[in-house]
């Protein structure tokens, strides 16, 4: 809890000098936090080893280190493990605390093997682990976010209640396009550009999703 803020503006300011060993020096700073978290065990081990691993890309990122990859899929990469795979996994795993259900497990289990599975995906460009992973990823999330409107929400204080709806809803679209992203790589279906996903994908995953989803968890 001390370090967390120590950590988040070390990458803040990875941001802020040109990518290199100095932008990565910074960004390891995030690494650290994040590894040490992973470590302490304080929260549900899948989240937590996706935040490290976001952690990793984003001093290859800061660092220039390309990997074989173009610098976009290495920040998207990063971006990527620590909503889809940090936030929403945790979310996951607060949902199933609460109702100990097979479905509630289900969800979780989806967005946990459809995380790594995205990632592979683009990183092999292999068309079935582009399609599927997705796919899997979409549907633990959307079955996560419709548990949570309708069986946990409704229970939580007033405050609590409407940030959880709210996130809810927020995640429905963005995946919905991942899919669709993910489809047009490998059938000939319109899709929006990487840049536009990253824009509307991306942000309302990372704000109207995560954040205040976590805020949501947070006051419940």
């Amino acid at each position: 809890r001390i370090l967390q803020p120590v950590g988040a503006l070390a990458a803040i300011s990875s941001f802020l000098v040109p990518r290199g060993a100095a932008a990565a020096l910074l960004a390891a700073g995030w690494l650290l936090v994040c590894a040490l978290a992973g470590l302490a065990g304080l929260l549900p081990a899948a989240s937590l080893g996706f935040l490290a691993v976001g952690g990793a890309w984003l001093v290859a990122y800061r660092g220039a280190l390309a990997l074989g990859y173009s610098p976009p899929i290495v920040e998207l990469t990063a971006t990527h493990f620590h909503y889809a795979g940090f936030a929403a996994t945790l979310m996951s795993a607060l949902a199933y605390s609460v109702l100990r259900s097979r479905i509630s497990a289900a969800a979780g289990l989806l967005v946990v093997i459809g995380t790594p599975l995205t990632a592979a995906g683009i990183a092999t460009g292999t068309a079935a682990l582009t399609v599927i992973g997705p796919i899997l990823l979409a549907a633990g999330l959307l079955t996560n976010a419709a548990l949570t409107a309708f069986l946990i929400a409704p229970r939580q204080p007033n405050r609590a209640r409407w940030l959880l709806i709210v996130s809810s809803l927020a995640v429905v679209v963005p995946m919905l396009l991942g899919v669709d992203y993910a489809a047009a790589r490998v059938f000939p279906i319109p899709s929006l550009d990487l840049r536009t996903m990253a824009l509307v994908h991306g942000d309302l995953n990372a704000v109207a999703y995560a954040l205040i989803g976590l805020a949501g968890w947070s006051q419940a």
